[in-house]
């Protein structure tokens, strides 16, 4: 098992450090100081997190001199945009613009990280939205476009992750109306068991085809807890199943919020998928 040595995580268990290397965790830019001798270390692949306040305020040197000691190691990349107040179908052209702005500001950085992907939210929260949906879709869809031209421009995929959404129509209308091989669809089944009124496998049966990433982590439905695989009442057995039948192979990402629920995340995550057939 995984265990902590100041910050540095060590095994002998050869499952988790096979999951170890097959996965990516994730990893806000914010905390990256407190944790990148450990991923450099282990060579774990990440997904960095970045918000307005470093896509902002970090120079490109610093950008590049973390994105060279990451390829170094050989630790794969994906990046998160930022996702706190944006908006892509806001009434207000402002907002939609800021929106598209940020995600603008994502893809400057892709030159320098070559990641695998990038994934971003739709803003869609149906407590406010929800009578206005169609509107909403529109009005969104004039944002992605540019931002998918810089997707196909750089070979590089822009992935949409449910948050609040009840269900996956919104995503798979964006999705179809662009219609682009580098426009695909990032699941998360935290935030499908907390917030989504429809099933973890429909979502999958209805967005299979565009399926690039999974974010996994565990909660018990009633809020978003980010707790690890297999401490809260997630079906990760029943999904893995479903991708495997359907011969999807996402990318997946821890997304653990403690530093001890990574080695917890990477023991349940063994236990419920068959990491050496993937």
């Amino acid at each position: 098992m995984l265990r902590n040595a100041g910050h540095s995580l060590v095994t002998t268990d050869e499952a988790i450090s096979e999951a170890l290397r097959q996965v990516h965790v994730n990893m806000p830019w914010k905390f990256l100081p407190d944790y990148l001798e450990m991923i450099l270390e282990l060579r774990i692949n990440v997904e960095l997190g970045l918000e307005a306040e470093q896509l902002d305020g970090v120079s490109r040197a610093e950008f590049r001199s973390v994105a060279e000691q990451l390829h170094q190691k050989g630790c794969r990349i994906t990046l998160h945009g930022p996702f706190w107040d944006l908006c892509p179908g806001s009434s207000d052209s402002l907002i939609r613009q800021t929106s598209q702005f940020r995600f603008h500001q994502l893809f400057d950085l892709v030159e320098i990280f070559q990641p695998t992907q990038v994934v971003c939210h739709t803003g869609f929260d149906p407590r406010h939205h929800g009578s206005d949906c169609a509107f909403y879709l529109e009005r969104s869809l004039a944002v992605w476009e540019p931002v998918v031209g810089r997707a196909e421009a750089s070979r590089v995929p822009l992935l949409i992750e449910n948050v609040w959404e009840y269900g996956p129509e919104l995503h798979g209308e964006l999705l179809a109306a662009l219609n682009s091989p580098y426009f695909r669809f990032c699941l998360d089944v935290g935030h499908q068991h907390s917030f989504s009124k429809t099933p973890l496998l429909k979502w999958v049966e209805a967005l299979g085809e565009f399926l690039a990433e999974i974010h996994v982590h565990d909660n018990c439905g009633a809020c978003d807890e980010h707790l690890p695989v297999g401490q809260g009442t997630i079906d990760f057995k029943s999904l893995f199943m479903l991708l495997r039948a359907k011969a999807i192979n996402p990318l997946i990402t821890l997304e653990p919020h403690r530093e001890e629920h990574l080695a917890e995340s990477l023991a349940g995550l063994v236990r419920v998928m068959d990491i050496d057939g993937r």
